[in-house]
C-alpha cells in the first residue's frame, strides 16, 4: 500500500476527478511514476487549506497542488522540468498562471453560472446527497462561487465578454502549441499537467457551454488533451 494518499473530488467526464487541480496533481504523479492511493472526498473543508486536492504523507496533511508537487519532486528526486532552459521555465510559469488564475475563472463561471453547467452541477450534487440536502448545498455552493467570481473580476462582465476572454486563452494556447506534442518539450512537463488539468474538464464535459464547446472544436487543443489523457490515465485504466 503506497504511503502517499491523494484526496480528490469524485471522477467525472471520463477523468479520474472532476477537479482541475486534482487532475493536474494526478497527471503529475502518473508521469513522475510515484505510487499513490486516490481517496475520493467531495468535501474540501476536510483538507488543510479548505480546498481540493490535498495529500496525506506520513500522517501529515498538505494542501495546494503546486506546493505538493514541489515537495514530492524534492522527496522523490523527480523533476519533469530538468531538461528545460531558464527561458522555457519562465514561459511555462506564465502559461500556468494564465490557466490557473484566469482560465480557471472562466471554467468556474461556465460550471456554476452558465445555465447548462449550473443544471448539470445541481443534478450531480443532488444525486450524491439526500434529496432534501442536495439542492440546499448546491444553492450555497453556487452563491459562494458567484461572490468569489465577482470579487476576482470575471463575473463583472457580460456572458459574451467572458466567452471572448476564455476563447482568447484557447486560441493563444493553440497558436503556441502549433504542431508540437506538448507545450515546452517532447515529453510532458509540469506546465503540461497544469494546463491539461484546467482544459480537460471543459474538453470532456458534455454540457454545451460556449468556451468548452469552442475548445472542443479547436483541433490542436482537443488533440493535446487526448494525448495527455492517454499518456497519464489510459494506460492505468487498461491495467486495472
Amino acid at each position: 500500500m503506497p504511503n502517499l494518499r491523494v484526496f480528490t473530488f469524485s471522477p467525472d467526464w471520463g477523468l479520474p476527478s472532476a477537479g482541475p487541480f486534482a487532475i493536474k496533481l494526478l497527471a503529475w504523479l502518473e508521469i513522475a511514476g510515484i505510487p499513490y492511493e486516490q481517496v475520493i472526498e467531495d468535501n474540501p473543508s476536510k483538507g488543510p487549506k479548505g480546498k481540493n486536492p490535498w495529500i496525506e504523507l506520513e500522517g501529515e496533511l498538505i494542501g495546494d497542488s503546486e506546493i505538493i508537487i514541489e515537495l514530492l519532486s524534492q522527496r522523490y528526486g523527480v523533476d519533469l522540468d530538468a531538461a528545460l532552459t531558464k527561458e522555457q521555465k519562465a514561459v511555462g510559469l506564465a502559461w500556468r498562471r494564465t490557466f490557473e488564475e484566469h482560465f480557471h475563472q472562466v471554467l468556474e463561471w461556465e460550471l456554476f453560472e452558465h445555465p447548462a453547467g449550473a443544471a448539470y452541477m445541481r443534478k450531480s450534487l443532488t444525486a450524491k446527497m439526500p434529496p432534501v440536502i442536495g439542492p440546499v448545498v448546491y444553492s450555497m455552493l453556487q452563491s459562494r462561487f458567484k461572490k468569489q467570481l465577482y470579487a476576482r473580476g470575471v463575473a463583472r462582465h457580460a456572458p459574451k465578454v467572458i466567452e471572448a476572454k476564455g476563447c482568447a486563452d484557447v486560441d493563444a494556447l493553440a497558436d503556441f502549441l502549433g504542431g508540437r506534442p506538448f507545450l515546452l518539450a517532447d515529453q510532458p512537463t509540469v506546465t503540461d499537467t497544469a494546463v491539461f488539468g484546467l482544459l480537460a474538464p471543459m474538453v470532456y464535459w458534455p454540457m454545451e457551454t460556449p468556451v468548452a464547446s469552442y475548445a472542443k472544436s479547436v483541433r490542436p487543443i482537443a488533440s493535446y488533451c487526448d494525448r495527455m489523457r492517454q499518456r497519464c490515465f489510459d494506460r492505468k485504466d487498461a491495467a486495472a
